[in-house]
């Protein structure tokens, strides 16, 4: 399987490179600082479910900075990218245009589709849930509340469900290319 190229995007301050470590098993612990255009966690996770079976799956976790100056590198961040993780939180609420903004330009102007993507509301104190008042947009994507202290587990396994939801994608597309390659051999 090839390696799956996943975006972090959210607004600054929205815990995108906490959730990234996580997901990552990075240990660094770091003060806050906010990232600076993006940085790349490479790691395997191990059994996700496809195709009924358990397999691992290598992943490219793009830790993207949640501030507008860096709108310029948008088009490498998103060249190759086949699911989308958008992040927010509390501290977030009053930034749901630049949510929208990422979504207008990850989503709705490239290949990728809702299914493709997942929204994580994290709030580390569990002072709040996650706004209804979001747009249609992230009506149509799976979300999910989460917290690493008392739900680690829960977000792993949800982490991995999106894993195989993406891979599932991938390799419906990849049979479909096939299955247009041949039919215009054929004709």
């Amino acid at each position: 399987m090839k390696v799956l190229k996943l975006l972090v995007l959210g607004p600054v301050g929205s815990g995108k490179s906490i959730i990234s470590n996580f997901l990552a098993d990075a240990t660094e612990i770091f003060d806050y600082h906010p990232t600076q255009g993006v940085r790349i966690l490479e790691f395997e996770i191990k059994d996700v479910n496809f195709n009924n079976k358990s397999v691992k799956s290598d992943i490219e976790l793009w830790d993207c900075s949640g501030d507008l100056k860096f709108k310029n590198c948008w088009p490498a961040f998103r060249r190759n990218a086949q699911g989308i993780l958008f992040v927010h939180g509390p501290k977030s609420k009053e930034n749901f245009e630049e949510l929208e903004q990422f979504y207008e330009y990850f989503v709705n102007k490239s290949k990728l589709v809702p299914k493709n993507c997942l929204l994580l509301y994290y709030d580390p104190e569990r002072k709040s849930e996650m706004p209804k008042n979001l747009s249609s947009n992230f009506s149509k994507i799976s979300a999910i509340n989460c917290n690493l202290e008392e739900e680690e587990n829960k977000l792993k396994k949800d982490f991995q469900s999106f894993i195989s939801t993406l891979l599932a994608k991938l390799q419906e597309t990849t049979d479909q290319e096939e299955i247009n390659m041949v039919n215009s051999i054929l004709t």
